[in-house]
């Protein structure tokens, strides 16, 4: 199941960018590798779509995740209508590759977002870009949009949180409810000490300040929720794409214009991310609830009825406070029977949405 989140050549130097006129060009479908200068570091982009169409940027989630494998599951029903962004965040992916932890955090990914922003308004003569994000990208869309939103046409939020005290606290109460009923049945003695510890160990975490939550957020995550009969990622767990499956899968690799050895180095890639993340309590406790309600910027929120990983009513709550956005500008949807990967087990239903959202406010 941890492998989830790491799914979750020719390459050109982009920071010295010349414009292009997308008027000269014959074919207006396009499929670009980019690499863009950030300070210490340079990032990959894979541009692909109709280059007359307006830009969208997309934001994987983790952090530590990666986007070669959103162009099978989000590209097909937006690449005609769009020109889609397949951003790699620093230390990410076919980004290179990033060992200094003090570059990973919140304020340096919003400085690298405004560059790849600037260098794609450039190359390709648009005046402004969209945002949808997933997960983390969720969050990291609204944090940028707090200090750059006249840059942002509109905004699809995905799976995303904004208030992580709500986020870790609605796991948690979850599962000590759902291990307290378990311990009103009939079960062994050795399943009782395992719930007993459970519900203990959660207790801690709760009543910790998430300093080193990579260990116990992966734990509470990927582990426990099988002992207590559910997943807190997929409502159908068919669905799940392991790690394996995409190394297995010749024409996803082909797709995502990854080698094997490349691939590999995925997962290396973001454990260190994800755990420079994880383990800084100023992430873990980061709230901007409230902040909401200086977005201007037409949003729409998208949340799988059975997303634990975020929390059931995180995307209600984000709804309510972009206070600023009239019933015109922001829209609400829960996607039934569905996780926290809704380009996983609903694309179809997703691509509709965002497709139609995009078209109304992404111009």
């Amino acid at each position: 199941m941890r492998n989830i989140i790491f799914l979750a050549l020719f390459f050109i130097s982009s920071l010295g960018f010349v414009s292009c006129d997308p008027t000269e060009r014959k074919n207006p479908n396009i499929d670009e590798e980019l690499m863009i200068k950030v300070p210490e570091s340079e990032l990959y982009l894979r541009m692909r779509g109709n280059v007359n169409k307006p830009i969208i940027i997309n934001l994987h989630g983790g952090p530590g995740g990666y986007s070669g494998i959103d162009i099978k599951l989000m590209g097909p029903g937006l690449e005609d209508n769009f020109l889609i962004a397949y951003l790699d965040q620093r230390g990410c992916g076919k980004s290179l590759k990033c060992t200094d932890t003090t570059r990973l955090q919140v304020a340096q990914y919003i400085q690298d977002l405004d560059i790849v922003i600037d260098s794609l308004m450039n190359r390709y003569n648009k005046k402004n870009v969209n945002l949808m994000g997933s997960s983390w990208g969720g969050m990291y869309g609204f944090l940028y949009m707090l200090e750059h939103q006249g840059k942002i046409n509109s905004y699809a939020c995905i799976d995303g949180k904004v208030n992580s005290h709500y986020q870790n606290h609605s796991l948690i109460d979850y599962e000590i409810n759902r291990a307290n009923e378990l311990l009103q049945t009939t079960i062994s003695d050795s399943k009782r000490s395992e719930l007993k510890f459970i519900i203990s160990e959660l207790n801690r975490i709760k009543n910790s300040n998430f300093e080193h939550f990579h260990t116990d957020v992966n734990w509470m995550k990927h582990e426990v929720p099988s002992k207590l009969g559910f997943n807190a990622y997929f409502a159908d767990t068919t669905k799940i794409i392991s790690f394996k499956d995409v190394l297995q899968d010749t024409a996803l690799m082909k797709l995502m214009k990854y080698t094997e050895e490349e691939f590999s180095e995925v997962g290396e890639k973001a454990e260190i991310v994800n755990r420079a993340f994880r383990n800084n309590p100023s992430y873990n406790n980061i709230d901007i609830e409230k902040e909401l309600a200086l977005i201007n910027t037409p949003t729409v929120v998208i949340q799988g009825d059975q997303d634990f990983v975020v929390g059931l009513g995180h995307a209600e709550l984000i709804y309510n406070a972009l206070t600023a956005l009239s019933s015109e500008t922001k829209e609400l949807h829960i996607i039934p029977e569905t996780g926290h990967c809704p380009a996983i087990e609903e694309p179809k239903k997703l691509s509709e949405i965002l497709n139609k959202f995009f078209i109304k406010h992404g111009n």
